[in-house]
């Protein structure tokens, strides 16, 4: 009955709290309101809006089914428009909360939950146990008039109603003494679980989710279904998080589980939490505060509330509206301001403006005027002076022309000297010519004789080891002999017919030894008797180059005495002017008319010339001329003197800035100080810069002078004279004089007056007599310093002779401005003295050295002689330069000179100035020494062409040579052209990819790549001792081939060198390459990224020398290969293959043991061929003739044919037979799908075929192991760098074919610096699909360049190149910005045909901030 009306009684209560407005389940509180609002934020709303894919995406988090959802969906949304804001998003949230805890969903959204939430009003709030917030706070939508309550409330709450009290529960929480009595947790358990609970509210949010008490229940070992009961009776009020009290209680019901006590299915009225059970009392506060407050009293506090906020506003939005008008106001009050100011000053501006024309115009009428004064004056006295001056003319002229005849007479004679001497150094010349042909071709039969002797010697030692040989045979003979004495009689006589044909064999190799041996003695005596000759001839060529050297002495001291000649007779010439000029004179101090700053000049007047009174005649300065005599002044002077002074009021004119003193009178003498100097002593005088001394006393290098009140000795080399008559104190001395179109470098601005200087004059001048001067109003020029000339002041230039300097402007004072091309060093702008310099044409700014003397042949050129530096003038012929030396210009040939520059690489490359003064002086010989590779490999592949065009076309089509010799005599030129080419094109691809005149950061990669197939250069110099001496037995054995060697060596692209020079060429080259890869890498800094490179390029550069060196000393190798060469038919997959080459991994190819086995079962003859990397097996196609029966024989002609593919040793395996102690000589060659058993003539020789391939085969497979431990080395090590390139090389196609069958079979190889990956092969295809993925660590972005190149797998030699190209890592970073990885196709450089497409993904890292 009690239960029955306690449900009638909720369900009462529930339906009043309905009606009124007061407690609803449908009621959204506060408190869910903010924990909505949290969540509605982490959304991350648009314009305050969640779209419906990010709402779908929480909701569906509840666990309810789409359905359900969207019946959800469509009451929340209330205004259809697909997205909610904050109030949709709440009521959908708590109508998730009730669907899951079991409440249906109303057909149509309830009004209270579009209402404002209301907050709860407790029990505390009504009886003064504390205040709540927002306890004033009222319902704002009208509310019905709630029913009367004459029913109790029930004792234990709803759980519904209670979760809708989370005020009332917090503030119980708070306080949990409240209730304590009735609560059957013990007290030490709440402060245990209490502690504990706070211990896990990280966030003292004030209660736990399930995931923070997850791990406190499951450290309780209890079953889930225990845990799952505890949480159900634990969560009092349904909202899937525990309170304080409500985790207590979880807490104490684990402990009841854990004792063996069994838990109850509802929770008791005595373990529910004192917070829950004071429901009723809040109740009942919050209806009894509801009915006391009528409808119309909270419509009337709410319209009063609104408008008190709607005039709030409105004064608000007025007091704006005034500020801004303010604003406003003040904004115009300031435009206005400023520009009455501005008018102000245009106004100003423009008064001034006509003030200055004004006073200009003035200046100008008063130049105007002064000019017709002095042409009038000019009229008067003209007639009188052109008189004076014809008659003088007529007296100069005919002495002149006497001085003339003189001289011409004088060159004449010197010139028959000179003509006399050139034809003694010419014929001197000849003779020296003549003996350098003799030792030439002495040296060259030296050579001829040397190889044949070393022929010689190589005979000689095969035929002593044939000797060696046979006696050891013959030993075995004779010991087979005794044991076989007493078995065999008739075998004794076969014996002894053996051992006689030995003892035969023998003594005719013992006389082939004997004549090798007085051969080569007569080879000696040869040499000795050429050397005897070559060093007659060097003493006679030193004898020569005396002569020749005392003929250029006396050459130079005739040069200089015609010098010293023409100098003196200048002298005396002047000497007699002055002489004719010193007639009767005065000195005069003449004023200038132009300008009053200057200081007096000293004039000489000749007094007894007729004159015009008013008028004076006289001289100054070498010029003669009439001036004013009022405006000189006489010096009063001696009676003794026939001089006179005269003094003036005006200044002479400021191109006189000097004054000439020829008086006797005294003067003072001041000296200014250059630079500062400090006295050492009492005695000495210390000064600074700019200071000026009364000179005293003046002796060899030290002075005495005074400064203020101080005396003493100073140096004279840190001050510099100056006299009283060019020393002012005047203030307007410092003005500076110029004339129309002169520059002006200015060094000051101040106001209309402005200071600046030309040349060595400085001063102040008014700004508005200049005007800003145009970059391109004159040309500018080169000139070359002549004359040394040291700067004193800052703004003119110090010149040593040699230098160039840019003319940047041409002064009519004869002070010039240039700017000084120094490298190496900052360029330096300002004055100099034109008198220093002479002009240059525009392409003569280089000099050449001279390699070698060279004899004029025409007028037009130009005689020099070995090293001396020459002036190149002209260079549009590429042949013929012209030049000067000396004073003497002409034409000459450029090859035989060489650049300046030479001796100094690091200007080479470059002609921009600027970019080298950007580089240190280790990069610059770096670039340097890469130019310098770059054109001289061109140059090197150009003499090897011109071998085939100038020489080898001719000798072939003259027939004077078998194909055999011409073989001979050229080897594998066409192969050494192709190395070379594909070297010079990847170092032109690299050097485009940099930028023309830009530096090349990286080359060691290919250096390092395409030095590996230089495999032909081994072949070819271990050939060339046989190619020299063939050629050198034609040409002494015919003497019409040597005329027609003679002929064809004419053309002028030869440069007059033979062929055997050209044939020299290849390995002169293959020895340069160490050298200069060397000079880069000494010139690269530390830690640069070529560096590795360089280091691999230069250890593959000296083992290619060494290969070279090791194939020349092994020539018995070589000529066995070359034998084999042309014996042994290849066919199949070693068609094309050259067997005196390199390896594909072992080097040269060595060949270790041949002889002749046979195969066990058919017992057919085999001859075998042990190289150091396969085993080749052949058979006989023609049998051996009787003259000679063996192998490498040079008149043998039989053929061998391949009989099975080669076997290679890395796969092979040799084994011994079962049983070792049989005399069968049987053993047993194990490849990977056959088997070979073979005999060999004697168990001696099979144990050498077992060890030979046993050794081969280890040394093969050591090899390739170590090959590949480097390439993972590489890959492996750790590398630290700004971010990793991930690369994926997809397929190529159009690849170019190497095999016979039109296919290849390509791979390909990746590499960034050290770091190296490799494909694998795709076996006949020229389109392969790799899909090949490396990655590679960036170190330097603007350095790092991906390099990607295609081969051919090769067995039998070095991998062929199939094409090469290069991406700069900086070029991915830019294309990639923003895209993400890209995909590119890469057109194959060096190759005619190919392209190859990869994907690349840059990954920068990101840069931790320095703290």
């Amino acid at each position: 009955m009690l239960s029955s009306l306690s449900l009638s009684l909720s369900l009462s209560l529930s339906l009043s709290l309905s009606v009124s407005g007061g407690f609803n389940i449908w009621a959204i509180t506060p408190e869910e309101r903010g924990k909505h609002d949290k969540q509605f934020d982490s959304l991350s709303p648009t314009l305050g809006y969640v779209s419906g894919d990010q709402a779908r995406k929480f909701f569906l988090q509840s666990g309810l089914p789409a359905s359900v959802l969207a019946e959800i969906w469509a009451l929340a949304d209330m205004g259809r428009d697909g997205k909610m804001d904050r109030l949709e998003f709440s009521i959908a949230m708590k109508l998730i909360k009730l669907q899951l805890q079991g409440q249906p969903l109303p057909s149509s959204l309830p009004v209270i939950m579009k209402q404002t939430p209301v907050p709860s009003m407790t029990s505390s709030a009504r009886f003064g146990m504390g205040s709540m917030p927002n306890l004033s706070v009222m319902p704002a939508m009208p509310m019905l008039t709630p029913l009367p309550l004459a029913l109790p409330m029930p004792l234990i709450p709803d759980p519904l109603s209670i979760s809708n009290s989370s005020s009332t529960t917090s503030l119980a929480s708070n306080s949990p003494k409240t209730g304590a009595c009735d609560w059957a947790v013990p007290q030490s358990s709440r402060l245990k679980y209490r502690q504990q609970f706070n211990s896990l509210d990280k966030l003292m949010s004030g209660y736990l989710s399930g995931p923070q008490v997850r791990n406190a229940l499951t450290a309780s070992n209890l079953t889930q279904t225990q845990l799952a009961t505890i949480w159900t009776l634990a969560d009092v009020d349904r909202d899937g998080q525990l309170r304080a009290e409500e985790f207590i209680l979880a807490m104490h019901l684990v402990d009841m589980a854990k004792t063996g006590h069994p838990l109850p299915l509802t929770l008791p009225a005595d373990l529910v939490p004192p917070s829950f059970s004071e429901f009723s009392l809040s109740v009942s506060l919050t209806l009894s505060l509801s009915l006391s407050v009528s409808f119309e009293d909270k419509l009337k506090e709410n319209f009063q509330r609104g408008s008190m906020e709607l005039e709030k506003r409105r004064l608000a939005l007025q007091e704006e509206q005034r500020e801004e008008e303010r604003r406003r106001q003040k904004e115009r009050e300031e435009q206005e301001r400023r520009e009455r100011e501005a008018r102000e000053l245009a106004l100003r501006r423009q008064r001034e403006e006509e003030q200055r024309m004004e006073r200009q115009k003035e200046m100008e009428r008063r130049r105007e005027e002064e000019r017709l004064k002095d042409l009038e004056r000019q009229e008067v006295h003209l007639p009188l002076e052109r008189q004076r001056r014809m008659e003088w003319e007529r007296a100069k002229r005919a002495e002149l022309q006497a001085q003339r005849e003189r001289e011409q007479r004088d060159i004449e004679r010197l010139t028959a000297r000179k003509r006399s001497l050139e034809l003694e150094l010419e014929a001197v010349g000849n003779k020296h010519k003549q003996i350098s042909d003799c030792l030439r071709e002495a040296q060259s039969k030296r050579r001829v004789q040397r190889a044949e002797l070393e022929l010689i010697n190589q005979r000689r030692d095969g035929r002593i080891a044939d000797i060696n040989s046979l006696q050891l045979q013959f030993e075995g003979v004779c010991k087979s002999l005794s044991l076989s004495v007493s078995f065999s009689g008739g075998g004794v006589s076969d014996m002894k017919q053996s051992v006689s044909e030995k003892d035969l064999s023998c003594r005719k190799l013992k006389e082939q030894l004997d004549a090798l041996e007085r051969e080569t003695t007569a080879k000696l005596c040869e040499m000795e008797r050429y050397n005897r000759d070559m060093k007659e001839l060097r003493e006679r060529q030193r004898q020569q180059q005396a002569v020749l050297e005392q003929l250029s002495r006396v050459k130079a001291e005739k040069v200089k005495e015609l010098q010293r000649r023409r100098q003196e007779q200048e002298e005396r010439r002047r000497r007699e002017e002055e002489e004719q000029s010193t007639v009767t004179q005065s000195v005069f101090h003449l004023t200038s008319l132009q300008h009053h700053h200057c200081a007096p000049l000293t004039f000489q007047v000749d007094e007894s010339t007729v004159r015009e009174p008013g008028w004076l005649y006289g001289s100054y300065g070498g010029k003669s001329g009439w001036f004013p005599e009022s405006y000189a002044e006489k010096i009063n002077k001696d009676m003794t003197d026939p001089t006179a002074v005269l003094t003036h009021t005006t200044a002479p004119p400021c191109n006189f800035n000097t004054t000439v003193q020829e008086s006797s009178c005294v003067e003072d003498t001041f000296a200014i100080a250059v630079c500062a100097w400090t006295a050492n002593t009492e005695s000495h005088l210390g000064f600074s810069k700019d200071d000026v001394i009364t000179v005293l006393e003046q002796q060899e290098n030290w002075w005495y002078g005074e400064l203020g009140e101080n005396r003493g000795w100073f140096p004279k080399t840190h001050v510099s004279m100056v006299t009283t008559n060019n020393f002012h104190t005047d203030p307007e001395s410092g003005d500076l004089t110029f004339r129309a179109e002169d520059v002006i470098l200015v060094t000051e601005k101040e106001g209309e007056w402005w200071k600046g200087c030309i040349g060595d004059q400085s001063g102040l001048f008014p700004s508005n007599y200049v005007k800003p001067k145009d970059s391109d109003v004159c040309a500018t020029y080169i000139a070359q310093v002549t004359a040394a000339c040291i700067a004193t002041t800052a703004e003119q230039l110090s010149l040593t002779p040699g230098q160039l300097i840019l003319v940047l402007h041409k002064n009519s004072c004869g002070w010039w401005l240039g700017e000084l091309q120094a490298r190496g060093k900052k360029r330096q702008k300002g004055w100099f003295q034109s008198s220093n310099i002479k002009l240059l044409e525009p392409n003569s700014v280089c000099q050449v050295i001279a390699m070698y003397d060279y004899k004029a042949a025409s007028e037009d050129e130009m005689s020099f002689l070995k090293g001396q530096l020459i002036n190149v003038l002209n260079k549009d012929d590429s042949d013929w330069w012209k030049g000067e030396l000396n004073g003497v210009m002409g034409l000459f040939p450029t090859n035989y000179v060489k650049m300046t520059t030479e001796s100094d690489p690091s200007q080479q490359w470059c002609a921009d100035l600027h970019s080298l003064d950007s580089m240190s002086s280790e990069e610059r010989k770096r670039q340097g020494y890469i130019h310098e590779l770059i054109h001289t490999e061109q140059t090197y592949l150009q003499d090897l062409e011109l071998v085939l065009e100038v020489f080898y076309k001719p000798m072939a089509e003259s027939g004077r040579l078998t194909e055999a010799e011409m073989a001979v005599i050229f080897v594998n030129w066409r192969e050494l052209i192709m190395c070379n080419t594909k070297l010079l094109k990847a170092l032109r691809v690299r050097k485009k990819t940099a930028g023309e005149r830009m530096p090349v950061q990286v080359i060691g990669d290919i250096l390092s790549s395409e030095l590996a197939h230089m495999q032909a250069y081994i072949r070819f110099c271990s050939c060339q001792l046989n190619a020299a001496a063939l050629l050198q037995q034609k040409t002494d054995a015919s003497p019409d081939f040597k005329l027609f060697l003679k002929k064809i060596a004419t053309n002028y692209r030869c440069k007059g060198m033979p062929l055997s020079s050209f044939l020299l060429k290849p390995m002169q080259r293959i020895t340069r390459y160490p050298l200069l890869i060397r000079n880069i890498l000494e010139n690269t800094p530390v830690g640069h990224v070529d560096q590795a490179n360089l280091r691999e390029a230069l250890e593959r550069a000296e083992e290619l020398c060494s290969q070279v060196n090791e194939g020349v000393r092994e020539k018995e190798n070589s000529d066995r290969l070359e034998w084999i060469q042309n014996h042994v038919q290849c066919e199949g997959v070693i068609e094309h293959l050259v067997f005196n080459s390199l390896t594909n991994c072992l080097g040269p190819r060595k060949l270790l043991h041949s002889g002749r086995v046979w195969k066990t079962k058919s017992s057919k003859e085999l001859w075998a061929f042990l190289f150091n990397d396969f085993l080749l097996l052949t058979y006989t196609s023609k049998q051996f003739s009787s003259s000679s029966d063996k192998l490498f024989s040079p008149k043998s002609n039989t053929m061998y044919k391949m009989y099975k593919t080669p076997v290679f040793l890395n796969e092979v395996l040799v084994k011994m037979p079962s049983d070792p102690s049989s005399d069968d000589p049987i053993f047993h060659i194990s490849h990977i799908d056959r088997v070979y058993t073979l005999k060999a003539d004697s168990i001696n020789e099979r144990t050498a075929w077992v060890q030979r391939i046993k050794a081969a085969s280890e040394h093969f497979i050591e090899t390739e192991k170590l090959k590949r431990e480097k390439a993972y080395q590489a890959r492996s090590q750790k590398t630290s760098g700004i971010g990793r390139l991930l690369v994926t090389v997809q397929e190529a196609v159009e690849l170019k074919p190497c095999k016979p069958n039109g296919k290849s079979n390509p791979y390909c190889e990746l590499s960034m610096g050290a770091q190296c990956y490799t494909s694998r092969p795709q076996n006949d295809t020229l389109n392969p699909k790799w899909n090949f993925n490396c990655q590679f660590f960036i170190k330097d972005l603007y350095q790092d360049v991906l390099c990607i190149t295609i081969f051919e797998r090769d067995q039998f030699s070095p991998d062929d190149f199939l094409g090469r190209t290069e991406v700069p890592v900086a070029t991915i970073k830019k294309d990639q910005e923003g895209k993400g990885p890209l995909t590119r196709r890469l057109l194959l450089h060096e190759v005619p045909t190919g392209e190859v497409r990869v994907r690349l993904d840059l990954q920068l890292y990101e840069q931790t901030p320095l703290l």
